[in-house]
């Protein structure tokens, strides 16, 4: 498996609980740590793409390897139906047993240290930060990923 589709892994795997709240939560935290981790090292084809969207740096890719991973049993996800007139969803990924003994095998076999640690410093740094402070900080951090935001 590339690096790239590791690092949702990682990041599901540093939280205490290996539970990421909300899409836009999982996309700002992956986000950071390409970024701001100690991650500059990787080939381009490790990691994602982000473009500026909706909600500040998006990659549709990120949400291609998350279903990849859900298929293959390693992540679940679910959904709460917050309004349903409005069609707003919110989802909730939970790293499953055989994720978090994945990861923990690569972590034995001396592969994906540097990245879990990583995931483990930016869930610390802003893991519990309310979304939209999330969301205002990766914009004023990032300016030029809100330039098609429709938050203004």
């Amino acid at each position: 498996m590339n690096t790239r589709k590791m690092l949702p892994l990682a990041l599901l795997y540093a939280d205490e609980e290996h539970q990421i709240d909300g899409r836009t939560r999982f996309q700002k935290l992956i986000f950071l740590m390409q970024m701001e981790g100690n991650l500059n090292d990787l080939a381009p084809t490790d990691t994602y793409r982000f473009e500026p969207y909706d909600y500040g740096p998006f990659s549709s890719t990120l949400y291609d390897d998350l279903d990849i991973h859900i298929e293959r049993g390693l992540i679940d996800d679910s959904k709460e139906e917050l309004d349903e007139e409005d069609d707003i969803v919110k989802y909730e990924y939970q790293l499953e047993p055989e994720g978090q003994e994945f990861i923990e095998e690569q972590l034995s076999e001396g592969e994906l240290e540097r990245i879990v640690n990583e995931a483990k410093r930016i869930v610390g740094e802003y893991g519990d930060m309310p979304l939209p402070e999330l969301i205002d900080m990766v914009y004023s951090k990032y300016p030029d990923y809100a330039e098609n935001s429709v938050l203004k």
